[in-house]
């Protein structure tokens, strides 16, 4: 158990006998009345993404998951594949379980499987992954400050320096979708 004020994006938590993996928080404080915790989930099961409100001392199960290093191999439609690199034990997971993390996902990615009572139930990315940019507007200086879109190999956009160009590697925070820096 978990204090609600302890929540924070990535856990795992059940609440009503559901899986939910927290994806934001926020701390409301209304003018009238008391603190809330506002908490963006998303049912791992059926991928449906819902908020729900707690007060600070509200307490709420937090799930103990194992994490397994996989590598990412390749998608098949809706179904994702992934491979234990000593192992070589294969496993799947459905799109609705990863929906936010798919820009990220490139062949040969390194992750960590979650699991619950020995089901895969989702993925942790590492903190930050190097992309190719593929395409994007040339490079142009005197705009300091300025950002461009640029897309990568996965097809992803995100929002970079203007002096970047197609063929850079470029290093994407993946908690935020922020860029960080030229690789």
């Amino acid at each position: 158990m978990v204090n609600a004020t302890q929540i924070k994006a990535g856990h795992i938590l059940k609440l009503d006998n559901i899986i939910y993996r927290v994806l934001k928080v926020s701390h409301l404080t209304p003018g009238k009345g008391n603190a809330q915790m506002q908490v963006d989930l998303r049912n791992l099961k059926t991928g449906i993404k819902t908020n729900i409100r707690f007060r600070p001392m509200d307490t709420v199960d937090k799930v103990e998951v194992e994490e397994h290093a996989m590598k990412f191999l390749y998608q098949d439609g809706s179904i994702y594949h992934f491979m234990n690199p000593v192992t070589f034990e294969q496993t799947e997971l459905h799109a609705e379980q990863l929906e936010d993390m798919l820009p990220y996902l490139k062949p040969e990615a390194h992750i960590l499987m979650l699991e619950c009572e020995g089901e895969p139930i989702s993925i942790r990315l590492p903190d930050k992954m190097s992309f190719t940019v593929v395409s994007c507007e040339p490079p142009s200086k005197g705009s300091a400050g300025n950002l461009k879109d640029a897309t990568v190999e996965t097809n992803a956009v995100f929002k970079v320096p203007m002096f970047i160009k197609p063929g850079d590697i470029i290093v994407i925070n993946t908690e935020t979708g922020d860029y960080i820096e030229k690789g």
